[in-house]
């Protein structure tokens, strides 16, 4: 148990008061808790090597390659590109050919948009799915839409827009 004291101000008849305060640490129970308290701790080249160390190298790349070798997509991901699939419908565009003109055809694909097609789709998909994601990608459409300069290209104003962030893993 930690005791905090907290001070009141220095006037005259004032008196301190004691706080009591009960911290509680659960153990790590999952196996991600577990590494998240290992990279607290140290880095990721310090669990690998710890890993290494352990198991071999053999039985590290046995693992690694077992795993699919793409990496996944988080649910940010899915919530920028289903919302802007929401802001090109609300402005009567083709949402895969404005993601397509954002991300550009860095893979010299002879249809850009039909694959952005695709990832929008896919997108959609899993945010039918969580309600939040959803709430979180109409919300990110509606500050797109009321955040946009009169009179300005949608394309133009969006590529500016997310400079910050990507579309896809391979975007940099």
């Amino acid at each position: 148990m930690k005791r905090l004291r907290s001070e009141m101000p220095k006037k005259k008849n004032t008196t301190k008061t004691t706080v009591k305060l009960e911290v509680v640490v659960n153990p790590p129970e999952t196996t991600e808790d577990f590494i998240a308290l290992a990279l607290e701790k140290g880095s990721l080249d310090e669990v690998v090597k710890i890993l290494r160390d352990c198991y071999g190298s053999q039985a590290i790349r046995k693992c690694l390659n077992k795993l699919p070798h793409k990496d996944p997509i988080g649910p940010i991901l899915q919530i920028r590109r289903h919302a802007l699939e929401i802001y090109a419908k609300r402005h009567g565009l083709v949402p895969a050919n404005l993601m397509a003109s954002i991300v550009g055809n860095k893979k010299g694909l002879k249809d850009p948009a039909d694959s952005e097609r695709k990832k929008l789709k896919k997108a959609r998909e899993i945010l039918e799915n969580d309600k939040n994601a959803l709430a979180g990608a109409k919300a990110l459409a509606n500050d797109w839409n009321n955040n946009r300069p009169k009179n300005s290209d949608h394309g133009a104003y969006l590529k500016k827009l997310t400079q910050s962030f990507t579309f896809s893993l391979t975007d940099s």
